[in-house]
């Protein structure tokens, strides 16, 4: 398949591509989402580097997939303003249930699947990337 709007460059064997070609901070052509939903069909997890979005571009970005859900019911609160977006900071979690390094780690996740009407997908930003992760 030859896309019009995106490029797609395979990054893994059989899951994961990186697309680029597009500004996620402006809308998109209704053209260029049909190609990025055909993307995440085939490759599941798909990368869009050196974006530079805030809160509201993340959500109507989103929302261009249909229905955007709240961001976890059994987790933190949610930003203000932005009920669809749950911030994940470790000094969040070790501030709300201390410094215990193996629950969050084996407890961390994204995902709402536990829901009745689960999601198709999560769409994760990363605002604050470090260097390395501490073991």
């Amino acid at each position: 398949m030859t896309n019009k709007h995106i490029e797609v460059k395979q990054v893994a064997g059989f899951i994961g591509a990186e697309i680029s070609g597009v500004d996620l901070s402006r809308p998109l052509h209704d053209d260029a989402v049909k190609e990025i939903r055909q993307a995440l069909l085939k490759w599941k997890v798909v990368f869009f580097r050196g974006q530079n979005i805030d809160h509201a571009a993340q959500v109507a970005f989103t929302a261009r997939f249909g229905e955007v859900t709240y961001a976890h019911p059994h987790e933190d609160e949610p930003i203000e303003g932005f009920s669809e977006i749950l911030p994940i900071d470790r000094s969040r979690y070790e501030r709300r249930n201390g410094l215990r390094r193996s629950s969050y780690e084996s407890r961390w996740h994204t995902d709402v699947i536990a829901v009745v009407n689960p999601p198709a997908a999560s769409i994760l930003r990363a605002v604050n990337v470090p260097s390395s992760v501490p073991r």
